[in-house]
């Protein structure tokens, strides 16, 4: 009795622990759906944290730039304050010169007007060597010679270049050639090829546009010859435009990211060559569109001689002296900072390109490149644009085919690598042998998967050999013998059809795999293909441009040149 009571007790027990168990398990669920509850605010509190601090940078990266771009303005405004406080006075000086002639040609100034000028000017701009050279041609229009010498010498102390210049194009509008020729000589003769100011625009202007004669046309371009052939004898000068064309032309190349090869950006090793290259490629025809542009532009010529006259004197006179370009390089810079929206280094990267355009005197070299890249601020006329072209053509030539290297040896090796195996193509012309070589290498990483397992496996073979050695002992127990031996094969038989199940599904697992790694592969050796012919055909647009930039000859940009221009501009 005693020993069915604890039976019974020990049940019951069981029962209450087991219910105790339950409801344990059951709080813990509930502890877990709270923490997964928790976790979840937690995530939602991260997430809130991630999204006001994103809020937070974007509002300091808004701030920010805009505070730099209202400094810049207010620098602007500073630096353009100070330009006209020091410096106002000779745009003012400026002025009058290019009024004075164009009252002068229609008669309508006083003698005396002109004499009130010319004492005003020199009073109002000591130091500036336009103040004496606008007296001197005050005194000349007045027929003061003594006056007109003295401050012409005046003027050529201050700035013997600038005033030789000036005195050449004055010559030139009243038709006096011969002196015209003897002031335009004396310029030239002061000029280092090394150091040279912007004002060699104007020159190369009036070469262009035919307001030379004949021989001052033949004494410019001699000299152009004598400063390149200097320059050309002196390291460095050619490398840094090769450079500085390098950098446009690359500007010119649209770098983004090409939709259509998808299957080469994931599956091959130097896809970012191939990007590169593939940039460069579909840029080839923008390139040649732009020299196009460029040299089927036809210059303007409906204005009369005396108007090209005095457009280049403007500029002359308006071209800035050495004291003023920090000031204008300053509020350019900062103008550069506003359009950027205050990225700062953008700003830079962008006035590093266009600053040489501002330098206080640079080699002729450089010059040319200024006249050619950075037209907007040295503001040539087009033909003076095409000229320089022609000048720079070898290096243009040169930073071009640098850049474009791939169209001299169309043989790139693509590299395609899917998963561990990895394969090369040129041009896609060995697609079977690449399909092969991956077929075999899936094989030889499955095989051991596959086959590695024995269809009649360790368990299969010890269950037997049991069988075997059951078999005596069991001898007199008949029924008991065949239903073990009966149980072995059943073992037997169903872990072989496990393993052989297994080993099928591994086959097809196999035959997927070669299947995906075929398509992907035969995808992209197709990219591989189009790539190939993509390259191919750039490289008919690639020769046209070199056709083109071999073809630029300078002096068929010289109006009044009778030379026959023979020009094939891109197949037109």
């Amino acid at each position: 009795m005693a020993n069915n009571n604890a039976v019974v007790l020990s049940a019951a027990n069981l029962d209450i622990i087991e219910n105790n168990l339950g409801q344990l398990a059951k709080n813990i669920d509930d502890v877990s759906v709270n923490v997964d509850a928790v976790d979840n605010k937690v995530n939602k509190v991260t997430d809130s944290v991630k999204s006001i601090e994103d809020e937070i940078k974007n509002f300091m990266v808004e701030i920010r730039g805009s505070t730099i771009v209202a400094n810049a303005k207010q620098s602007i405004t500073m630096s353009q304050d100070e330009l006209n406080k020091q410096y106002g006075h000779y745009d003012n000086v400026r002025r009058k010169i290019n009024g004075l002639f164009q009252a002068t040609d229609i008669n309508a100034v006083r003698k005396s007007t002109i004499e009130n000028i010319s004492e005003q000017v020199m009073i109002d701009t000591p130091n500036y060597w336009l103040a004496p050279a606008l007296v001197s041609i005050c005194a000349w229009l007045t027929n003061d010679k003594d006056l007109a010498n003295r401050a012409l010498k005046e003027a050529m102390n201050r700035n013997d270049e600038k005033t030789s210049l000036l005195f050449c194009l004055i010559h030139l509008r009243a038709n006096r050639y011969d002196t015209a020729l003897k002031w335009l000589r004396r310029y030239l003769d002061m000029q280092d090829p090394a150091k040279m100011e912007s004002k060699i625009v104007t020159v190369i202007d009036a070469i262009t546009n035919g307001s030379f004669g004949p021989d001052a046309q033949k004494m410019c371009l001699d000299k152009i010859d004598e400063w390149l052939k200097e320059l050309s004898s002196q390291p460095g000068y050619r490398e840094i435009q090769i450079e500085r064309w390098s950098t446009y032309i690359n500007s010119l190349v649209t770098q983004e990211d090409n939709a259509d090869f998808t299957f080469l950006k994931n599956y091959s090793d130097n896809y970012e060559q191939v990007n590169k290259l593939l940039s460069v490629c579909h840029s080839e025809k923008n390139i040649l569109q732009q020299l196009q542009d460029i040299i089927l532009e036809e210059q303007v010529n409906n204005i009369s001689p005396t108007s090209q006259l005095d457009k280049l004197i403007n500029m002359l006179v308006f071209n800035y002296e050495d004291e003023e370009l920090d000031l204008k390089r300053d509020i350019a810079k900062n103008r550069l900072i506003i359009e950027e929206n205050g990225n700062v280094q953008k700003a830079n990267e962008r006035f590093k390109e266009t600053s040489f355009a501002l330098e206080k005197a640079t080699d002729f070299y450089s010059q040319l490149t200024n006249i050619a890249i950075e037209y907007k601020m040295t503001k040539p006329t087009i033909n003076t644009r095409k000229m320089a072209l022609a000048l720079s053509k070898d290096w243009i030539i040169e930073a071009y085919n640098n850049i474009s290297k791939s169209f001299e040896t169309n043989n790139l090796n693509i590299n395609i690598k899917i998963d561990n195996w990895h394969g090369t193509t040129t041009d896609g012309q060995n697609e079977k042998e690449l399909v092969n070589d991956l077929m075999h290498h899936i094989d030889n990483e499955m095989h051991q998967e596959i086959y590695g397992k024995k269809l009649f496996d360790i368990k299969m073979l010890v269950a037997t050999i049991i069988g075997i050695i059951s078999i005596p002992l069991l001898i007199k127990q008949p029924l008991i013998m065949v239903l073990v031996l009966i149980g072995i094969l059943i073992f037997d038989g169903y872990n072989f059809y496990i393993n052989y199940s297994n080993r099928l599904n591994k086959q097809k697992e196999c035959e997927n795999i070669k299947n995906n790694a075929r398509y992907i592969l035969l995808n992209t050796i197709a990219e591989v293909v189009d790539f190939y012919f993509v390259s191919k055909d750039s490289l008919e647009t690639h020769n046209q441009i070199n056709t083109l930039l071999n073809s630029l000859d300078y002096h068929n940009y010289i109006k009044g040149n009778d030379n026959v221009r023979n020009i094939n501009v891109g197949g037109r």
